[in-house]
Parts: structure tokens; sequence; C-alpha cells
């Protein structure tokens, strides 16, 4: 048997793809193996040999490979990693260890995961004069959200270079934003340490990410590098971020463009559906009020896949390569009427104390940090989401 294989291969027919990788499944994104007579991906699955250079001590085409992504993005030095942006945040939390550090609004379960892994001291601020008043040594703050949604990264950034902290932004989201003046601006002009999920917005491999650093921290976010991710990194995976950023150099601009206009014709055609305002255009989410789910298994059935849903929303990534499939989207949506299922009732964990960092997956960010108590408000929300919990093993939400 084998039904991890049978599954993906199953699912490899499937057309409507809106969510990461944002390939989309679909070969002209990624390599163009039918032009280079290469049918089969594996021809690019190989191993540190005398040409292909050494992550954990890049001297040759890698290194060549993150000075050209560097200079595309706008950065002084640039990391690529093979396990996700996880990777890249352990790395950048690493540089910083045994700082004051402020986290500015909601961070991944992945910046909480790791601050604990390393005994980290991290306070959460929501103002800017919070942050100038308690002398923090270190910054970080997650820009684009999930939805999309940017913050104010440069007041950000002009507050960190004014009390002398170390700037971090999980710009996972954001990798596309360099390849067209369409998008937000990229944080990486104005922060110390920028993380790029790559594969999340772009035509890369599922774990391909970079991380973009200032030169006084080169040196020692490469020996972190080499102590924090595998020995074994997937070629597959680098060598489609370097492709990646080539391709999107010479055609993003004019992809993105085309992009837009598509997007922006398709929400006036379609009035009635209603999507969330974003600052990023290619972020797409439909707003379907205690229906969010429904919505999206009624987007299955025709066809289409999300990347994430909760009770009221819809969140698509959009990408020059699935928007072919936008139209049908916009028709569904249009047609859709229907509620979620009865929720599940988790009223126990009210006034108790969690054991794990609980939240809805995506986006990953913790609606209950280990330690805290569980409010009605939020239990309803845990309720209204409970497909889609994390910190939640077998099913079960431990509590102390």
């Amino acid at each position: 048997m084998k039904p991890l294989y049978d599954a993906v291969k199953k699912y490899a027919r499937v057309k409507g793809r809106f969510h990461m990788p944002s390939h989309g499944g679909n070969p002209r994104a990624l390599f163009p193996l039918k032009r280079e007579r290469l049918y089969a991906s594996c021809a690019f699955d190989i191993t540190e040999l005398s040409f292909s250079d050494n992550l954990a001590s890049p001297q040759g085409v890698i290194r060549e490979a993150e000075d050209i992504a560097a200079k595309a993005y706008g950065a002084e030095k640039t990391l690529f990693f093979a396990g996700g942006a996880t990777d890249a945040v352990r790395v950048a939390l690493l540089l910083i260890k045994g700082r004051k550090i402020a986290f500015f609004g909601d961070m991944h379960k992945s910046f909480h995961s790791i601050a604990r892994l390393f005994s980290l001291s991290v306070t959460s601020v929501q103002t800017l004069s919070e942050l100038e008043e308690k002398k923090f040594e270190a910054v970080c703050v997650t820009s684009p959200d999930y939805f999309g949604r940017v913050k104010d990264v440069e007041a950000i950034a002009a507050v960190t270079k004014k009390i002398g902290a170390v700037l971090i932004v999980d710009e996972a989201h954001g990798a596309h934003f360099a390849f067209s003046p369409l998008f937000p601006k990229s944080a990486v002009k104005c922060a110390d340490l920028v993380i790029h999920g790559a594969h999340k917005t772009l035509p890369v491999y599922t774990g391909g990410a970079m991380l973009h650093v200032k030169n006084e921290y080169y040196e020692a976010a490469v020996s972190a590098r080499r102590e924090c991710v595998s020995t074994s990194p997937s070629y597959l995976v680098m060598a489609s971020l370097d492709f990646a950023r080539d391709f999107m150099e010479k055609k993003g601009e004019v992809l993105y463009a085309r992009l837009k206009k598509k997007t922006d014709g398709l929400k006036s055609a379609y009035p009635d559906v209603q999507t969330l305002p974003a600052d990023d255009f290619s972020r797409l989410t439909f707003v379907a009020p205690g229906a969010g789910h429904a919505l999206a298994a009624h987007l299955e059935k025709g066809g289409i896949f999300a990347e994430a849903q909760d009770a009221d929303r819809v969140t698509l990534i959009v990408t020059p390569f699935n928007a072919h499939s936008l139209k049908k989207v916009f028709s569904l949506c249009r047609g859709f009427d229907g509620k979620n299922a009865e929720y599940s009732d988790l009223s126990e964990l009210i006034g108790k104390i969690s054991a794990e960092d609980v939240g809805v997956y995506p986006p990953g960010v913790p609606l209950i940090k280990a330690g805290e108590v569980f409010t009605e408000e939020k239990v309803k929300i845990l309720e209204r989401n409970s497909d889609r919990l994390f910190g939640a093993p077998g099913g079960k939400i431990r509590t102390k």
C-alpha cells in the first residue's frame, strides 16, 4: 500500500489550487522541465558534490545564488533555507538570544515555540510608545499577516533605531513584494533581519525560504544556520528559490500587473461577493459570516481548494499561475447560500489554564498561549473552528 503517494497522485489532477505552495501544481510555474527535456524533477534532486557547493558553508553556486537574491531584494546579505520560514525564524531568534525582546502584535506559533526552546525573554507590546518606553533590545513583528494586511514597519523601524534595538520582521507571506510596485514595500530596506517563506507566494517548492540580514549579522547567521538546520537540504528546493527569483525579476512586474487587473475586474463584476480589505491585492479573503467552513466545502465540490478557512472567512493565495480559475471562484461564491455545521462544545475549558499553545491553523497564531487562562470569548472562537486547531494532540486540548 502507498496511501500518501496515492492521495497526492489523485490530487495532482486538481486545477483550482489557491493555497501554498504557490506554483499551484502548474509545471510552467516551476522548472521548464519539458523545454529542458527533464521530465522528472528527480533530476534536480542531488547532494553536495564537487560543483554543487554546501549550504553549511557556501562558497560556490549557493553563495552566488544567495548574493544575487540579496541584490534582487535590496538586502545586504541573503541566506537560503530548504526547511521553511520556521528555520529562518529559528536562526533569527538565535542571533538575539540574551536580549530583552518585544513582539509587536501577533506572531506565528513557531516564534513562541522557539522562544521557549531557547529560553528567550519575550514580551507582548501593542503600541510604539510602549516599545520606546521599555527600552527593548530587539523587536519582532509580523507583516503582512495571513490576510494580506501590513503594519507600518517604517514607523516601527524608526523607534527601534532610536532605542538601538534589532528589528526582525517575519515577512513570510511577502516574498513577492519585491517584484512589483503594486505591492506594499518590503521591510528589507528598513529592518535588520527579514524572513521570507518564498514558497507561500512565489513559484518555489515547499520549504523554500530566505533570511535577509544586514552585513553585521551575516557571519553569525551562517554559523547559526549550520547549527540549526538539516545537513541534507533539498537541492530541488534551493534550486527553485534561485529559479523563481530570476523568473520574477524578468517577468514579475508584467505578470502582477495583469493579475491586479484581473482581480480588480472580477471584484467589479461580482459586487455582491464580499471580500476582506487587504493591502496585498493577491490575497483574497471571501467573507461568509457564520459559514466559512461551509463555503470552503462548497468551493471544494467545484474543484477549488483554498489556502485556509475559519468560521467566517475563506482565504485564497492568488498568483499568476492559478488566476485562470479565479472567475470560477467568484461564480461559486455568488451562488453560495449555506451555514456551518453545529459547533463543538468546549465550554468545560473556560477558566482553566492551557498546557499548550492553542489556536487555529492556518494562520497558526496562538489564540491561547501555554499558561494562559481560557476565557469564554476565546473558547467560542475555538469551538467555531474546532476542525482546524493546533495544540490539541489526539484532538484533545490539554489543561494544567
